[in-house]
């Protein structure tokens, strides 16, 4: 169904068949699209076996606030963070879960994992955190020491430390990757494009997958480092 006609989906019993109707006149000879719903990549490859190229629904989980490189984030900042931000910052619920139990481990991100999505880029209540963990001591008396008043901006300079760490933290995590976006797309097109090479449907899909996810977290980076 196209973007902006409303269509209905039965199963036609008789004819062991499914039937796609539209509510809306189309001109013959025109072409019509079938919407999958806002979904992310992975509910894509899950559900109906493919990947969508600069989908607009994909998000990238990333590690939980309590499994970053503090002392990385530190260097990069220049200073060290007060320990009392972090136990704050705990209590609110934004370091993530440290424990799963048994029946949690096949929920989706079940340890609290950072959410980055393309519609909405770094979720605002890590940079929440990200603001009172890199506060100085003035503005963090002048919040009364409370991680809920860091919602929004409260400096210049407050923002950038703030951009700075999650910037070091997803470049770090990209950095983890065995291969880049650019080998990933070299890598690619040389097995599309290569007739004695040997490639399972599966092995595109898991290049184009993973080539996906970075070009997501690439984007956000180039985004906070505006």
């Amino acid at each position: 169904v196209s973007a902006n006609e409303a269509g209905n989906v039965s199963f036609e019993y008789f004819g062991d068949s499914y039937s796609l109707t539209m509510k809306g006149g189309v001109q013959e000879g025109s072409e019509v699209f079938i919407s999958y719903g806002a979904r992310s990549n992975d509910q894509l490859l899950q559900y109906y076996g493919f990947v969508e190229n600069e989908n607009p629904h994909d998000v990238y989980i990333m590690p939980p606030l309590r499994e970053w490189d503090i002392d990385g984030l530190e260097k990069a900042c220049g200073f060290s963070f007060g320990s009392d931000r972090l136990v704050k910052i705990d209590r609110a619920g934004l370091l993530g879960n440290d424990n799963i139990s048994l029946s949690e481990t096949d929920s989706v991100n079940t340890r609290g994992g950072i959410i980055v999505s393309r519609a909405a880029g770094l979720d605002p209540a890590v940079m929440q955190a990200l603001r009172a963990m890199v506060s100085d001591d003035k503005e963090w008396a002048e919040a009364g020491e409370a991680v809920g008043n860091f919602a929004a901006k409260v400096s210049d300079e407050n923002e950038k430390l703030a951009r700075l760490a999650a910037v070091t933290e997803m470049k770090a995590e990209l950095a983890k990757k065995a291969t880049s976006i650019e080998e990933d797309e070299k890598l690619l097109k040389q097995l599309k494009g290569s007739k004695s090479l040997v490639t399972s449907d599966e092995e595109l899909l898991a290049i184009e997958f993973r080539m996906e996810k970075k070009k997501l977290l690439q984007e956000e980076i180039s985004k906070l480092e505006q």
